[in-house]
């Protein structure tokens, strides 16, 4: 089990409770070559539109998968089962991910509705990797429905770890220090002191350009007591922004 000094302890008690210092500061990765693809304002995705993070995917009881919503109109949310036709072009992308070659915006946009597809596949996709991959190029598009899929999947205990963390480094792409996103700091700053050490590296990783998060990772960085995962992604965090 990992333990920390009191130090760390005191450090995440303080950051926590202490708001940012600049709410209104832009994310690194926030800029206007984030912007959605061409069509995607007139797209409505039913059933996350305004829908509280924790119902999209889940019934209230029994875990199973919620029935497709009816958007305005009448249309049903493209819910759970085969992978839609219109989807081929994004998945071939996903497919040939790596995490040394990551698709970007660009790539993303030259495929029809490039947000629902990656929300699609971050949801319902059955591959591991595809769907780590559609979460974390899902942060590129820092809307209100996409950071409701990235916090749902993330905070699923449910999920497997490496998909959640593909959710928490597609968080760690919108701007954090915000105010109407505290729930979502105090969860990522809990994780990175967790003690599963897959989903801790990604909630550090999720810190990059988090003024508020800088003394935590500093603290990971010279303590000798932080494992070298942790430690490895404390230092990105306080790297450069690589895209």
């Amino acid at each position: 089990m990992k333990s920390y000094s009191p130090t760390v302890l005191a450090l995440l008690l303080t950051l926590l409770l202490t708001p940012a210092c600049s709410p209104s500061t832009t994310a690194p990765s926030a800029t206007t070559a984030d912007a959605p693809g061409p069509g995607e304002g007139q797209i409505v995705e039913p059933g996350i539109e305004g829908e509280p993070a924790a119902q999209i995917d889940r019934q209230a009881e029994g875990g199973e998968a919620a029935a497709p919503a009816a958007a305005p109109g009448g249309r049903a949310d493209l819910g759970a089962g085969p992978m839609p036709e219109k989807f081929t072009g994004i998945y071939k992308v996903l497919k040939g991910a790596t995490a040394s070659k990551e698709p970007g915006n660009m790539a993303y946009n030259q495929h029809p509705e490039p947000t629902v597809a990656l929300r699609w596949f971050g949801r319902y996709g059955e591959e591991a990797q595809v769907r780590v991959f559609a979460l974390h190029g899902l942060g590129l598009y820092p809307t209100p429905e996409n950071v409701a899929v990235l916090q749902a999947v993330a905070m699923d205990k449910e999920q497997p770890a490496e998909v959640r963390a593909g959710a928490l480094r597609g968080l760690g792409r919108n701007d954090l220090e915000q105010a109407e996103m505290s729930e979502i700091k105090e969860f990522i700053f809990a994780t990175a002191a967790g003690d599963d050490l897959v989903l801790a590296a990604a909630a550090t990783d999720a810190m990059h350009g988090m003024p508020t998060a800088r003394p935590l990772l500093l603290e990971f960085t010279t303590n000798p007591k932080t494992p070298a995962v942790l430690k490895a992604a404390a230092e990105r965090a306080l790297g450069p922004q690589v895209e």
